[in-house]
This record gives C-alpha cells, sequence and structure tokens, in this order.
C-alpha cells in the first residue's frame, strides 16, 4: 500500500481552510505529507491548521489573497523559502457568482475567472518552474466541477471558469510530462460544503439533487479528498491530462 501513500512530500492546497481544500489537507497530512495551507483569511487558516495539528498533522499556513495574480510568482518564492519546496500542489481554491448571464455583473465574471482559472495557470506554472529547475517531479490537482463538461442558468462564469480549468489540465499535463510533473482534475459532483449551503438549504434543490443522483446523495469533503490523495500518489504515476468525475454517477445518467 506504500504506493498510495505521500510520505515525506510537502503539499500546498488553496482553499485549504475549508471544504474540500480542507479535507484534501487533511486526507494528505494522514497519508504523510507536510501540508501548507493558502487562503485570505489568516485567521481562518490558524484554526483549521490547529485542528489538523490536533490529529498529529505536520501544518503550516500561508495567508494570500489569490485574485493578486501578479504577485502571486512573489510570494510563492517567499512560502518556498519559507516552508520548503512543494511536490504536490492541490488547486482548491475557487468562488462562484450566480445570475444570468444577460445580467452578471462584469466585475464578478472578471473576478469568477480570475481567481478559478487565471489565478491556477499562475500558481501551477511557479510550482513547475520551481520543480523543473531543481530537476524534481510534482504532482498538481485541480479542483473542476460537474461545470466542465454541463452547465445550469445563472452559471455563467462559474461555468466558463471550469470548462478553462479542464482544458487547462489538459494542456499543462502534456507541456509539463517530459518533466515528470502530472497535471490531473478531480470534478466534484455536488457536495455539502460551504459554499453549497445555500442550495442545501432549499428543500426543492436539496430534494432535486438527491432525487437527481444515482447515489442519492450529496457528496462530502472525504469523498473528494482520497481520489486527490490518489492522483497525488506515486499509484497514479500512469496517470495525466484526466479531468475524474467523482459525482455520484451524475454524468452516467439523464
Amino acid at each position: 500500500m506504500s504506493r498510495f501513500l505521500v510520505s515525506g512530500k510537502i503539499a500546498l492546497i488553496t482553499g485549504g481552510n475549508r471544504g474540500i481544500g480542507l479535507g484534501a489537507a487533511k486526507a494528505l497530512g494522514e497519508s504523510g505529507a507536510k501540508v501548507i495551507l493558502v487562503a485570505r483569511d489568516q485567521g481562518a487558516l490558524e484554526q483549521s491548521a490547529t485542528g489538523l495539528c490536533a490529529s498529529g498533522i505536520d501544518v503550516n499556513c500561508a495567508a494570500f489573497d489569490l485574485a493578486r495574480t501578479g504577485e502571486i510568482s512573489t510570494w510563492y518564492e517567499e512560502c518556498v523559502c519559507r516552508h520548503g519546496r512543494p511536490e504536490i500542489l492541490v488547486n482548491a481554491a475557487g468562488i462562484t457568482r450566480r445570475g444570468d448571464a444577460i445580467n452578471l455583473d462584469l466585475a464578478d465574471w472578471s473576478e469568477t475567472l480570475a481567481i478559478n482559472a487565471t489565478a491556477v495557470f499562475e500558481l501551477s506554472r511557479v510550482f513547475a518552474r520551481s520543480l523543473i529547475e531543481a530537476k524534481a517531479r510534482g504532482k498538481i490537482v485541480n479542483i473542476a466541477s460537474l461545470m466542465t463538461a454541463a452547465a445550469r442558468r445563472g452559471t455563467s462564469a462559474y461555468a466558463a471558469s471550469k470548462g478553462a480549468l479542464g482544458q487547462l489540465t489538459k494542456a499543462l499535463a502534456i507541456e509539463w510530462a517530459s518533466h515528470g510533473i502530472h497535471v490531473n482534475a478531480i470534478a466534484p459532483g455536488y457536495i455539502d460544503t460551504e459554499m453549497s449551503k445555500s442550495l442545501r438549504e432549499d428543500p426543492e434543490f436539496d430534494g432535486w439533487v438527491k432525487k437527481r443522483c444515482p447515489l442519492g446523495r450529496w457528496g462530502s469533503a472525504e469523498d473528494i479528498a482520497w481520489p486527490i490523495v490518489f492522483l497525488a500518489s506515486p499509484a497514479s504515476d500512469f496517470i495525466t491530462g484526466q479531468v475524474i468525475y467523482v459525482d455520484g454517477g451524475w454524468l452516467a445518467t439523464f
């Protein structure tokens, strides 16, 4: 089972203070990695880190606002100096701005694309650049979405950003394969997180999700965390450029 472990690796996880990011940090830490949590709110990061530390996980915090895409490179270099060079990157940070496309504020569109796509591109390439210079191998796991393949009304910005993320995953996988850097994505179905809270609290929508999903429930952060560990581990060394849907069977039916 050692092929499924990430012992001794450093894993940087964006959106690491909650939801899928925090779930990934916990699973990677339990699998032997030292984890670096990234989010905007230092206080929230420290609170999440305290919980992980209580479970015996080696964890550090690196607060940063990924919307400041032009500063990612400098921040990352400082992060490496302080905490070591990550060999695993989980791009789990993301936002959504809902609204009909015809009325959506352009600022909401730009912010969604900046965090969900542009920041992933910039952070992934500074991560890869650091590894290539060190002649080291690495794993990138992007958090995509059902909306990488489909869409719903009112989700134009989010769907566009996650569609871009799916294609970006493939493009970077091809470019960096010769350097031993694998790039894959997990596309979750409807997951019980803070981002989906308003949807879960809508009885009609909650009932629709449970009826529409073949497994009959919302997913959990843990349901996504262990596939992330697999893609970060040596067990996935012949997998790159893939978008893997962890959706309870959602896309398999209609």
